[in-house]
């Protein structure tokens, strides 16, 4: 495709096929455009001379008619007031017609000479507006001859771009042609391979679903998992402790025959059989030496009382969430202690007053 035409005069772009500027009609050639410049500028030039010479002339014809016209009006008046004098004053109109003609030779000398100095300065004016028009005509040519060759450089760099770019191509198509031909080679291959890739996929969501289905279980479950502490805080001496608001009893032995300190807790919920655990510090506490009703939690501690102030007991469980027949406090009534309102038993010692409770028989104690 020709490149545009850049105008030397306002540089617009203009078509190839354009011969003159669209925007400001100057010709696109550089000679074209030269020859403009120069007739522009020696048509100014004319034209302010000729207009300097008429206006020269015309100011000397205005000038001498004038001095007629004085000369004949003096003459006529001095015939008219004085018949007899005509010699004498003939001589005088004679004499003011020499001084007349003097002064129009005078003054077309004078003109002459401005006329002469005007001329010198109009040829200085041509010189410089014609250095004028050589220095822009020298630019021009050096802008179009710089414009020129940077246009050229970029051509050729264009063509060298799209010919590297060719080769590129040509190199991508053709190795892309030798892989499709090495494929189509294992085409039976790989057409047993995506039959055991889709059976793979069908397991891996198949176990995916399965593991999924665990894991919501084992979360549920396990994020249920409940720990719970008490700090115990023992009255003075041998008696008992119930605390209300720490939900806790502590029931020192009262008997010989008694060996272990009985410990009842209330906890949240109801623990899951099997998951109940208790521990201090790092011991954990043996199976057989508690056990649960519901959500209270009885435990017999094998160590003296002031053993349990040491450190906080844990006690940790998952939930049964099924069971909402809770124990919601421990309270004491005539040495005997309730759970809610019902009566436990004197556990580690004969209790024959026991009736058994709504959770315990008699023989439970």
């Amino acid at each position: 495709m020709p490149s545009p035409k850049q105008c030397f005069q306002c540089g617009n772009d203009n078509p190839a096929d354009h011969a003159f500027c669209g925007n400001c009609g100057s010709p696109l050639t550089l000679n074209d455009y030269i020859s403009r410049k120069v007739k522009d500028q020696l048509s100014d030039s004319i034209q302010n001379r000729d207009v300097l010479e008429m206006d020269s002339s015309i100011k000397v014809f205005k000038q001498a008619w004038d001095w007629i016209k004085l000369i004949i009006g003096v003459a006529v008046g001095l015939l008219v007031l004085t018949g007899a004098g005509v010699i004498w004053k003939a001589s005088d109109f004679w004499s003011g017609v020499e001084v007349a003609k003097q002064s129009v030779v005078n003054t077309s000398k004078n003109s002459s000479d401005e006329i002469a100095r005007s001329t010198s300065r109009f040829q200085q004016e041509i010189s410089k507006q014609l250095d004028v028009g050589k220095a822009a005509i020298k630019t021009a040519s050096s802008e179009a001859a710089r414009q020129s060759q940077a246009f050229k450089t970029t051509t050729l760099q264009t063509q060298a771009e799209n010919a590297r770019q060719a080769t590129s191509l040509r190199h991508d198509i053709e190795s892309s042609r030798k892989e499709l031909q090495a494929a189509s080679k294992f085409e039976p291959e790989m057409d047993n391979l995506r039959k055991q890739l889709a059976q793979a996929n069908s397991d891996i969501q198949a176990q995916q679903k399965a593991l999924s289905s665990s894991e919501a279980f084992v979360k549920s479950v396990f994020g249920s998992h409940v720990i719970q502490y008490f700090s115990f805080k023992l009255n003075a001496g041998t008696a008992r402790t119930i605390d209300l608001k720490n939900r806790y009893a502590v029931i020192p032995p009262t008997t010989p025959q008694a060996k272990n300190t009985v410990v009842l807790m209330l906890v949240d919920a109801t623990p899951i059989e099997g998951t109940l655990q208790l521990q201090q510090r790092v011991a954990v506490q043996p199976p057989n030496s508690f056990f649960n009703v519901h959500n209270l939690v009885i435990f017999f501690w094998g160590d003296a009382p002031s053993g349990l102030e040491q450190q906080p007991l844990s006690v940790s469980y998952f939930p049964d969430k099924s069971d909402t027949d809770i124990i919601h406090s421990l309270s004491e009534h005539d040495g005997r202690v309730f759970a809610d309102d019902q009566p436990l038993p004197k556990f580690g010692e004969t209790d024959p007053d026991f009736k058994g409770n709504k959770w315990m028989n008699a023989q439970g104690g």
